[in-house]
């Protein structure tokens, strides 16, 4: 039994540090993606929403597993203490997406939110693709992109799989800049749409109240006119009947 755990002990130690780490990270984000996969559901996400959510997952976890298994095996970045913790907590909050469901669920518009304005309605409307929006720019591609650009810049460190990625996600985050505008653009055409129906609709109302009003009146009218006739009538017949 001890020359087993002795026999062990050589076997762990002969592999690297490096390979531990990078199976410890594998196995975390596996672990991540599945455990996700087996928990209930929730209120409010379907299982079609779920499937999209692993998809997404599974990109997620490829890219920040490149994050970390290039950057942490640059003899540079391991000598700097300071750097190897920056560049563990950028992979610690980009954890943070993960038990978030929000990037598939549309919030949805109650009765009465018509009347809502400004960026309470646009949430309404594009509440999923906003936080997709926001989670690759402040927790994922953003947060990576900074990281790479001062490694490559700052600390020399340039090879191909870093400038590869870096491209990426400078990419990455263009695309999804230009993905927000396009949802702006949208949101202000049909805001104006609204809004021209709903003053289309008001003056109908106006001119449909006014014309209502010239009925009333013209019948008011004509019932005064026929009582002003036919008490006449009975003011000239009176005397005839006398005479």
């Amino acid at each position: 039994m001890f020359s087993f755990l002795l026999q062990a002990n050589t076997l762990i130690s002969s592999i690297c540090q490096s390979a531990w780490t990078l199976g410890l990270h594998q196995t975390f984000l596996l672990l991540l993606i599945i455990g996700r996969w087996f928990l209930p559901i929730g209120v409010g996400i379907t299982r079609d929403q779920l499937s999209q959510l692993l998809l997404m997952f599974v990109g997620t976890a490829a890219d920040i597993l490149e994050f970390t298994s290039e950057t942490m095996e640059v003899v540079v970045v391991r000598e700097n203490i300071i750097l190897v913790y920056s560049i563990l907590g950028i992979w610690t909050w980009s954890m943070l997406q993960f038990p978030l469901d929000l990037a598939v669920q549309n919030i949805g518009c109650h009765q009465g939110s018509t009347s809502k304005r400004g960026l309470c309605l646009l949430f309404c409307r594009y509440s999923a693709d906003l936080w997709n929006i926001g989670i690759s720019l402040l927790i994922q591609d953003g947060p990576f992109l900074i990281c790479r650009i001062i490694l490559m810049a700052y600390f020399s460190v340039v090879n191909q799989m870093l400038v590869f990625f870096a491209a990426k996600n400078s990419l990455v985050v263009i695309l999804q800049l230009y993905r927000l505008i396009v949802l702006l653009i949208d949101f202000q055409s049909s805001f104006e749409n609204t809004d021209k129906k709903a003053k289309m609709e008001d003056s109908c109302c106006a001119c449909e109240s006014t014309d209502n009003q010239e009925e009333l009146i013209s019948s008011a009218d004509i019932e005064t006119r026929s009582t002003e006739n036919n008490s006449t009538a009975i003011f000239l017949d009176e005397p005839e009947g006398q005479l």
